[in-house]
């Protein structure tokens, strides 16, 4: 492999990607203020965001050997006492299921299991950042909603308040991922926090800090919801790693055993199994079953515990997308989310209505990896409000 295409999958494991100069400047404009002197970069590749800031005292970090600034791990360095007028900065995104990022249990910036690297360098730049300082950063979409970013949400509005905030549907670098930017002033009293949108930077109307960080991007605010929710009438569960990989070599199109659902089957109210073709594991299948008496008996007893009547709902969507089990005959794929219920018709017509889908975009628009989707989880589902 030559050089340059060595480079793309360098950066990926290094979750470096180059902020084009248009969306610097902008971050910049809004980070830098009047008085500041000292800024910090933790994550500064080629240090453009350092250069653009213009302030004579500049500190930039790499885990890059090759950086031409200080090479090092802004994460796990001890900081002591210092502290900076701007933090500034795009720093990596790895994915959540990342061996990189999984730690199995939390760090000590806050973040859960799989909270991206982003949400921890967010963190740490608002503990390097003195009091009345800025920070202004470029993060992945996800961080607004995500499970295991949700402390770090918390704690980031507990000492700092937004002031700016753009995002896009479109990508701007070469990561496959939607970001965002925000600039946040640092022991700032909470206020109205102004918006742009797209490649073009299109004002959009400013709004108070919602009390949803995905609320940012609806533009829209939700009474807060104290009666009944769907957990009281349903139990929500989302299967992981080990019923995914349990399942490989068990599953074939020519085996006796339950079909296997998976989220690419599953339309509103709808069933393909059978009738479109799916992927699982890196193969294609035309209806896949699973040969039960193949699975560890760990699986198998995991097997029994689907093989009731249930419903079954897509985990990424732009509207929730479930269908009957009537009578337990599917196991479901991962990351297909498995709900179980004494009273399948009223969780099917809550699932279904317009009143769910804006609560659900309000609370997690930004987890998807497409425009207008949101990713579903278990808590998510059962906070649902009962209408």
């Amino acid at each position: 492999m030559s050089e340059p295409q060595r480079e793309p999958q360098r950066r990926k494991q290094l979750g470096a990607w180059y902020t084009p100069p248009e969306l610097v400047d902008a971050v910049v404009r809004e980070a830098v203020f009047p008085g500041a002197a000292s800024v910090l970069d933790p994550a500064c590749g080629d240090g453009r965001f350092l250069r653009a800031t213009g302030l004579p005292h500049q500190t930039g970090l790499d885990i890059d050997p090759d950086t031409a600034f200080e090479h090092g791990d802004a994460l796990q360095r001890d900081w002591g006492d210092r502290r900076f007028d701007v933090v500034v900065g795009n720093p990596p995104y790895l994915n959540q299921l990342s061996t990189l990022t999984s730690r199995g249990g939390r760090s000590r910036f806050g973040g859960g299991p799989y909270a991206d690297a982003a949400a921890e360098f967010l963190m740490l730049a608002m503990r390097l950042a003195r009091p009345g300082g800025r920070v202004g950063l470029v993060l992945p979409q996800s961080l607004l909603s995500t499970r295991d970013a949700a402390a770090i949400r918390a704690q980031v509005d507990s000492v700092a308040a937004l002031r700016w905030m753009w995002w896009t549907d479109t990508h701007m670098f070469d990561a496959a991922v939607r970001v965002w930017a925000g600039v946040w002033e640092v022991g700032g009293e909470p206020g109205e926090v102004r918006r742009a949108f797209g490649p073009a930077f299109e004002p959009r109307p400013p709004m108070p800090m919602p009390r949803t960080w995905a609320g940012l991007l609806t533009g829209g605010s939700i009474e807060p919801h104290d009666g009944p929710v769907l957990g009281d009438i349903a139990s929500f569960t989302a299967d992981f790693r080990d019923q995914y990989y349990g399942l490989v070599g068990a599953v074939s199109d020519d085996v006796d055993g339950p079909p296997l659902v998976t989220s690419g089957l599953i339309d509103p109210g709808v069933c393909h199994w059978g009738t479109r073709p799916v992927r699982f594991a890196k193969q294609r299948y035309l209806a896949p079953r699973v040969a039960l008496d193949l699975l560890s008996p760990a699986l198998q007893r995991w097997a029994a515990q689907r093989l009731v009547p249930k419903i079954l709902i897509a985990n990424q969507t732009a509207v929730v997308e479930a269908v009957h089990d009537v009578r337990g005959e599917w196991l479901p794929g991962v990351p297909v989310i498995t709900c179980t219920t004494a009273d399948p018709e009223r969780v099917m017509a809550v699932l279904s209505s317009p009143a769910t889908t804006e609560w659900i975009h309000h609370h997690a628009a930004g987890s998807g990896l497409g425009k207008g989707t949101v990713r579903l989880n278990a808590r998510l589902l059962a906070g649902v409000p009962l209408r």
